[in-house]
């Protein structure tokens, strides 16, 4: 057996959802209705540093809202949802927006990213 083999524990309680007011996200704008059911699923890494606590996690969130508002000029963080390393699930543009993480599919999926740069290390 592979000793950097993690064992996966599985739960059947549901994640913490941390909202954007509690991640001190700017206000949504622009947000044009997602078509629900969406059949498709698209997972992200966000290629920054990870994070272990809500605060750590939120000051990385903001930073890619900034950028993705600043830089990119869509009307808020592009992914739907965000995944830090502390096991909680962070609201972008939730479950009602389009979001602005895949051109072409934005439409009809959700965006997840995982918090960190996964291009060299596995996600278990």
């Amino acid at each position: 057996m592979n000793t950097n083999t993690q064992r996966l524990f599985y739960s059947t309680a549901c994640p913490t959802i941390v909202t954007r007011v509690q991640c001190g996200l700017r206000p949504l704008g622009g947000c044009t209705p997602l078509q629900r059911p969406v059949p498709t699923v698209i997972i992200h890494h966000t290629v920054t540093r990870a994070c272990t606590n809500q605060a750590e996690c939120c000051l990385i969130i903001r930073s890619i809202e900034n950028h993705h508002m600043d830089v990119n000029g869509v009307s808020a963080i592009g992914y739907n949802f965000l995944i830090g390393e502390d096991g909680r699930a962070y609201e972008g543009r939730g479950w009602t927006c389009v979001g602005a993480h895949a051109p072409g599919c934005n439409t009809r999926s959700i965006g997840i990213a995982f918090i960190g740069d996964f291009s060299s290390k596995p996600i278990y």
